[in-house]
């Protein structure tokens, strides 16, 4: 085993953007079909399920890679325009093809009534950061009920962090103490300040929940010449999260272990999967047209489908909308950057793996 590699795109993210998009599939497959207490990682944890797990992980990439997109931005122009062109398009797309196209073939009203209806406009409200899961009529009858697209939650959440990097940017704080504060102030309120007092604010736990594991990442990229990357202290990491299992310590175990074992892993030399992202990053469009294709599944199957099937045809189908996401809608969106205003960058060590 090779040591953890610091060398432009000399390193794994696009692989684990991958696997953790599949892991959010296969994670929601169980709920979606009425299974959800049989998952396995829910059931090892005693927590959380294998999509909330993923989506920990996304979210330490994203802080690791977002704290150098902007520390190598040219402007706040740069940064603010990069993020837009990441993400807007293709959920611009998504959302309206579960509103012009699942929602009509899965909903038990007339197309007029359905088009009509204020939860129909509503729902286009997630096309910018406002989660709306309803559509009339649509799943209704399926065994996870009424939710169209479920994994669009984290995005408002996502965007919020990037909007913590870019504020601590302009007032010219973000830095190593500032981001550690950050970390430090999130577990506290979630770990303590939260159940202690019995704050009953479902905002204020979803965002030191993917907060911590956020600026874990951004911690870790400001430490990252700093730090020791070693198998021996991953194993050692790997064994506390498995010796802990299923108690009451194990969420804070996997807090303060997940952001570096998933640092070490996208960071390690394994030339089979540097090249993973050759031909797309496939990532974004597997999280957002997933799920209600998903749910269409399930419909159609009037909620009979066997799990495996259901996991094998959802993924197949979810892969086939992600790669025409990427090449139709991401891709030409991301070439857009090039007319960006543009200035000589400063010579530092980043991490490239579509940092943008």
């Amino acid at each position: 085993m090779h040591t953890p590699t610091l060398a432009d795109r000399d390193n794994n993210f696009d692989f684990l953007r991958f696997f953790a998009a599949a892991m959010v599939i296969f994670g929601h497959a169980y709920g979606l079909s009425g299974q959800a207490h049989q998952e396995p990682l829910r059931l090892f944890s005693g927590s959380y399920d294998s999509a909330d797990i993923a989506v920990h992980v996304f979210f330490v990439m994203s802080g690791f890679l977002i704290a150098g997109s902007w520390l190598n931005s040219h402007s706040v122009l740069d940064f603010a325009a990069k993020r837009a062109l990441r993400i807007l398009p293709a959920l611009i797309v998504s959302v309206l093809f579960v509103v012009l196209i699942v929602g009509p073939l899965a909903t038990r009203l007339p197309l007029s009534e359905y088009f009509a209806a204020p939860e129909t406009f509503a729902y286009l409200g997630n096309a910018v950061f406002i989660t709306e899961f309803r559509l009339p009529g649509v799943f209704a009858s399926n065994p996870f009920p009424d939710t169209v697209n479920g994994s669009l939650w984290t995005l408002p959440y996502e965007v919020l962090m990037y909007a913590t990097v870019l504020t601590l940017g302009l007032l010219k704080v973000f830095g190593r103490s500032m981001a550690l504060l950050g970390l430090v102030l999130m577990v506290g309120v979630h770990f303590y300040l939260i159940p202690v007092y019995e704050v009953q604010s479902d905002l204020l736990r979803k965002a030191t929940r993917l907060g911590m594991f956020f600026y874990a990442g951004v911690v870790l990229y400001l430490y990252r010449q700093k730090l020791i990357w070693n198998w021996k202290l991953a194993a050692l990491m790997v064994a506390a999260n498995l010796l802990s299992a299923r108690s009451d310590y194990w969420e804070l175990v996997h807090v303060l272990t997940l952001p570096y074992l998933t640092l070490y892993l996208a960071q390690l030399r394994i030339p089979l999967l540097a090249g993973f992202g050759k031909a797309g990053d496939f990532s974004y469009g597997l999280y957002i047209f997933a799920f209600p294709l998903q749910q269409l599944l399930m419909h159609w199957s009037d909620g009979s489908l066997p799990l495996l099937p259901f996991m094998l045809l959802s993924f197949a189908a979810s892969l086939a909308a992600a790669v025409l996401s990427w090449h139709l809608i991401e891709s030409p969106a991301l070439k857009l950057k090039r007319y960006l205003p543009q200035r000589p960058r400063v010579a530092t060590t980043v991490v490239a793996a579509t940092l943008d």
